[in-house]
């Protein structure tokens, strides 16, 4: 398990084999849940302090019933991750010599905090912000990012959104839930991606990075994140907003893009509640 902070782009690990496969399957979706504006349950809480994924509200296609069932079991898999952490917490605490039915030893061990980051058309995102101690050597943070295609209801394939020119590959890891997180491995953004880095930061990125991607349409970006850091270079993945020339120049599909214009310029004319 890795202590850096991550971002979960793929469950089912990209959407099978091969793009063709994503595109068969996206043709037969329907398409009005490609560019319908989904309207989400409130974020609630698993217990104080940690979020639970919200689910799609009455979901009508079988792609929004999917992310629905994704969803579902990541917030049962954390459920199972904050009984560890407590067992982990307690362990901790009655080797260090507090009482054995301490509870301040589990209360705050976990905190979780999710926000939403685009609802449509096509896309739907969702971040979360984990900080964590279950006893280990040292905390952790982990920012942990859901990115449906809503043409099928499957995570975002992100390398698929590349032409071959740009070598973009997938690399793999768990986080601290437990969750298998797929992250972008794509030289040309390891460039602007240093490039912008501190000085403290530049030999982080000497060599291949993975990355993790979601949209930001308040801001019309489309965001990075170093993924798999050394924990003690934990400081040095910094978010990194890719404006849509930036993305487009990097070669991410234009599909991609545009839907990220739509929904940034939707959001600049809808009047805020």
């Amino acid at each position: 398990m890795r202590n850096l902070i991550v971002l979960f782009l793929c469950l089912p690990l990209f959407c099978g084999a091969s793009s063709a496969a994503c595109q068969s399957t996206a043709a037969s979706a329907s398409p009005q849940a490609a560019t319908a504006n989904l309207r989400l349950t409130s974020v609630k809480e698993l217990r104080k302090g940690v979020d639970a994924w919200p689910l799609i509200v009455n979901p009508a296609s079988p792609a929004e019933q999917r992310v629905n069932a994704t969803l579902t079991r990541l917030n049962q898999r954390l459920a199972q991750a904050l009984n560890e952490c407590d067992a982990g917490s307690l362990d901790e605490a009655k080797r260090m010599g507090a009482a054995e039915n301490d509870q301040d030893s589990t209360s705050g061990d976990w905190s979780r905090t999710i926000k939403v980051t685009m609802t449509g058309p096509r896309f739907l995102s969702l971040v979360a912000t984990d900080e964590f101690d279950c006893g280990g050597a040292h905390p952790n943070s982990e920012v942990m990012a859901m990115v449906f295609d809503m043409t099928t209801g499957a995570p975002v394939n992100w390398p698929a959104q590349f032409p071959q020119s740009a070598r973009a590959s997938s690399f793999v890891d768990l986080v601290g839930d437990g969750s298998k997180v797929g992250a972008l491995v794509l030289p040309a953004l390891l460039k602007i991606y240093a490039a912008a880095a501190s000085e403290e930061c530049k030999d982080t990125f000497q060599d291949s990075q993975s990355f993790l991607i979601w949209p930001d349409v308040q801001h019309g970006t489309l965001v990075a994140q170093a993924f798999d850091l050394p924990h003690v270079a934990q400081a040095c993945a910094d978010e990194f907003g890719l404006t849509i020339e930036q993305a487009r120049k990097l070669g991410f599909d234009e599909s991609v893009l545009r839907a990220i214009e739509q929904a940034h310029r939707l959001m600049a004319v809808t009047p805020k509640r």
